[in-house]
């Protein structure tokens, strides 16, 4: 008898732990992001946004530049890194629309710039002026 109970007990506590997890599993919560606040003032983000979007459309303009495919990937990812955590600035969807887009944006040109000689420099244009138009959307409402 207290065999059977003591097995009980420990059937019962599995449960529990079992539904424990499924239950964090489905709040679709995730600990980190809804911690994460950003360390630096909007203005101070926006302005070191805008220097690695100056830079990364000098380096789209060069094609002679040194090491430019390497530095515009970098730019790209600080860039769309900073993006990231502009979206954690304010609640509206349409500001974090508009930063996620510059994020994925900025990660699709770092892709670009990262096939080196083989990278098409049409698109690379083509994706700095849809940054350019991001920016100025959320700027227009924003701003």
């Amino acid at each position: 008898m207290v065999r059977r109970t003591a097995l009980t007990i420990v059937l019962l506590a599995g449960c529990v732990w079992c539904l424990t997890l499924v239950a964090r599993a489905d709040s679709g919560a995730d600990p980190q992001s809804e911690s994460f606040k950003p360390a630096a003032s909007l203005d101070a983000l926006m302005y070191g946004q805008q220097q690695h979007f100056k830079t990364v459309g000098q380096l789209v303009k060069n094609k002679n530049a040194k090491d430019r495919a390497d530095r515009l990937a970098m730019e790209a990812e600080v860039l769309a890194e900073l993006a990231n955590v502009n979206s954690f600035h304010k609640d509206k969807a349409d500001y974090r629309g508009w930063a996620e887009t510059l994020r994925d944006t900025s990660l699709e040109l770092a892709t670009e710039a990262r096939k080196k000689k083989d990278a098409d420099q049409s698109r690379l244009v083509s994706l700095h002026k849809k940054l350019k138009k991001t920016c100025m959307a959320c700027h227009d409402m924003y701003q």
